[in-house]
């Protein structure tokens, strides 16, 4: 392992990834990355249109666990048949294993927190990366990273 962004720490001299002290602001970027334990982004959602089809897909992670924190409006989730509203101030964790979306009811902007683990992360930066993954190829892009998608 080699690169600018690499220190060597520790008594064994262990090659560790240079750590992301601070992004700020954090609105729409991410610290952490797909080789750390978890990642953390700030997103804005300007309303119930600002994201595809209304909302993520439809999906289940098969091994893990997702957390948001709402700074500011509503998130609408649907965690298997219920649906329920997380308003600024709350935190929610939907375990892995168990269908789920969430959303901008609107009127106004959303903004949170979303903390994934590094499969999640990998995910992500794939769909986002500066090679934006074709429709059909969705479904096994999602899968190559243990997330069923159910719509």
């Amino acid at each position: 392992m080699t690169g600018p962004n690499l220190i060597r720490r520790g008594p064994d001299r262990q090659v560790m990834p240079e750590p992301q002290v601070l992004k700020s602001p954090l609105l729409n970027q991410t610290i952490g990355t797909g080789d750390t334990n978890f990642a953390v982004h700030e997103n804005q959602s300007n309303g119930p249109h600002d994201l595809p089809s209304g909302g993520i897909p439809l999906h289940l992670h098969r091994t893990v666990d997702e957390a948001w924190y709402v700074l500011q409006g509503t998130l609408r989730f649907r965690h298997g048949v219920r649906e329920f509203d997380a308003v600024a101030g709350s935190g929610v964790l939907l375990p892995h294993g168990t269908p789920h979306t969430f959303w901008n009811p609107g009127p106004g902007p959303a903004r949170y927190l979303l903390i994934v683990g590094p499969k999640t992360e990998r995910l992500l930066e794939s769909l986002h990366g500066p090679r934006v993954p074709e429709a059909g190829a969705l479904r096994k892009l999602y899968a190559s990273f243990d997330v069923d998608l159910l719509e």
